[in-house]
């Protein structure tokens, strides 16, 4: 039992150290596809916190070797009886307290709704916090509901304006049809959630590059410090030559790449506890970019230069409507760590350059951890570029991995100018989260010595949306990986229906609104930082408490239908209800 508890918490500890967040008991399931694919970098990370092991096992080991010396004196009745007392005296006020305790209290909503895997650890330990995981787990499995903040239906109710002219994105959804058949309460209140939202208005950059292609990349730990005229002149050109966004956020959400993924695709919030875009393979995704543009007549495609079951993408990506391609399914295995994005764009652009109209999805992996010269071959291969930088050698070997995804870039843009298709295509992309393996002393040498705000500014990066046509204009609004699906629709003029996605246009005179997985959160007024429950508000904005506390019901609204989104597989209701 004790070498288990100290595998428990040793693996824990590995594991917040290489993604910045602890594991949740669905991992546990996966466990071998993880071992597996970064073999490499659990060896580098043991090796570099051999004090981890040694801290956890070394009673282990003095307990095996002692025990044989130990006595233990025999049971009794009454030895037992004041056993199960103490027992029943600790349970019992344990429930006690946390029944006592405030709704809002951070302990009582870790242990009973269990949303945040690190603020679950943080307040109930790691033992306690996964027995509330796997119980929870094992609920759903026999489709027992659990506890869920519910939250209060907020009516977005706009003023009356005489003779609008305004041409909303929504589609024909019969919501108070649907509202007065429905006999699930989960489904009738989701359905009176939506339809109480108020749909964005058009503007003046819907539908501005319909028929247009569109190549859409989520591009490994791409932060703003990739961002550099001396080594990475492509990526420099495309932040800077488009759209240029000041305030886009990737907020870090448990399962990392994954969840930034779904986010971009779905405009959702990941549910806590489980592999949203892995999950989302059982459901109905037709109003996605892959379905959508399929329909238009697409090509569309999905490729990544990494194992193509990682994260379990070869269930996931096909339902989202691509053809897809990864490293052992059509890809080239090169034998490299990390493998080359450069070398994936050769592979992969004749597959669909010459295709009338084409949608094509990449996820990166070059920039990959970890950043060491004699482990990662993208940072040995471009060694030479960044040698004269006045950095550590590990902030060096990250800005080498990123000057592949450069070269990747260029020979994008090359390859689609030479076809006669750059004219015509819209390329997007975004980075997955920052690089947490790193230490704050390398970011804050990247931020030339100033110090990184870790609650908000750690997560703002760049956001590229270009094309070589585009006027240059700069985007001030705050943003995030949300917003991407409803915005690119607008671009591109698809029709969608802005009431059931979280993110919005970020073009629409919608009010701006960045999600972070503690229910932290910006608006144009000002950051909430749910840790502290404190609200800093912007120059220009009068205190008022009302506005904060409608936010924080926002914001648990949008967790909350997300996640029944998800559950649910809402897309096929909405589906049925449109074809009926």
């Amino acid at each position: 039992m004790l070498f288990i508890l100290a595998t428990l918490f040793a693996s824990q500890v590995y594991y917040y150290f290489f993604f910045n967040t602890f594991y949740i008991a669905y991992s546990l399931f996966q466990a071998g596809m993880v071992a597996e694919s970064y073999s490499n970098e659990i060896s580098i990370l043991i090796f570099n916190h051999t004090e981890v092991a040694f801290a956890f096992f070394t009673p282990v080991f003095i307990l095996m070797f002692f025990t044989k010396y130990l006595k233990s004196s025999p049971w009794s009745f009454k030895k037992g009886s004041l056993a199960f007392i103490l027992f029943l005296v600790l349970f019992g006020g344990t429930l006690l307290g946390v029944n006592l305790s405030k709704r809002d209290d951070a302990v009582y909503a870790a242990l009973v709704y269990h949303s945040d895997v690190i603020d679950s650890i943080n307040y109930l330990g790691v033992v306690t916090s996964l027995n509330v995981d796997v119980t929870r787990i094992v609920r759903e499995g026999f489709g027992l509901k659990n506890a869920i903040r519910i939250p209060e239906v907020i009516d977005e109710e706009e003023p009356e304006i005489p003779n609008p002219i305004f041409i909303y994105n929504k589609l024909d959804i019969p919501f108070e049809t649907l509202i007065a058949n429905e006999t699930n309460p989960t489904l009738k209140t989701m359905h009176e959630y939506y339809y109480s939202q108020n749909p964005s208005k058009q503007n003046a950059k819907t539908g501005l590059y319909k028929g247009y292609n569109l190549i859409y990349i989520t591009a490994e730990t791409f932060t703003r410090w990739s961002v550099r005229q001396d080594i990475t002149p492509t990526l420099y050109k495309l932040v800077n030559e488009g759209y240029f966004f000041t305030n886009f956020y990737n907020p870090l959400y448990t399962v990392s790449t994954s969840d930034a993924e779904y986010m971009g695709f779905t405009s959702m919030l990941p549910k806590s506890g489980v592999w949203s875009l892995k999950e989302s393979s059982k459901n109905d995704m037709g109003f996605v970019l892959g379905h959508q543009l399929k329909d238009m007549g697409y090509s569309t495609y999905a490729f990544h230069d990494n194992d193509y079951k990682y994260y379990r993408r070869d269930l996931s990506h096909p339902n989202l409507g691509y053809t897809y391609m990864g490293v052992g399914n059509g890809l080239t295995d090169t034998g490299e760590w990390p493998q080359s994005d450069y070398d994936m764009m050769k592979e992969t652009i004749p597959m669909f350059i010459n295709d009338d109209q084409f949608h094509v999805y990449y996820m990166t992996v070059s920039g990959h951890s970890y950043w060491y010269w004699g482990s990662n071959a993208q940072s040995k291969k471009n060694r030479d570029l960044v040698s004269d930088l006045p950095y550590d050698f590990y902030v060096k070997g990250y800005l080498a991995s990123q000057i592949e995804l450069d070269k990747a870039m260029a020979y994008l843009l090359d390859e689609l100018e030479k076809a006669g298709k750059l004219d015509k295509t819209l390329i997007v992309m975004s980075g997955d989260h920052y690089p947490y393996n790193m230490g704050m002393e390398y970011i804050t040498s990247m931020n030339e010595g100033v110090k990184i705000e870790l609650e908000f500014d750690l997560y703002r990066s760049p956001l590229i949306i270009y094309n070589p046509n585009i006027k240059p204009e700069t985007i001030t609004k705050s943003i995030s990986s949300l917003d991407l699906l409803p915005t690119i629709n607008n671009l591109l003029g698809i029709p969608y229906d802005s009431r059931i996605l979280m993110g919005t246009d970020i073009f629409s005179n919608t009010v701006p609104l960045v999600i972070f997985k503690d229910h932290s959160f910006i608006t144009s007024a000002g950051k909430y930082n749910a840790k502290t429950k404190e609200f800093i508000y912007n120059d220009g904005f009068v205190e008022n408490q009302g506005y904060v506390d409608h936010m924080i019901e926002v914001v648990n609204a949008k967790f909350y239908y997300s996640q029944k989104f998800l559950e649910n597989d809402y897309y096929k209701i909405i589906s049925n209800s449109l074809t009926r």
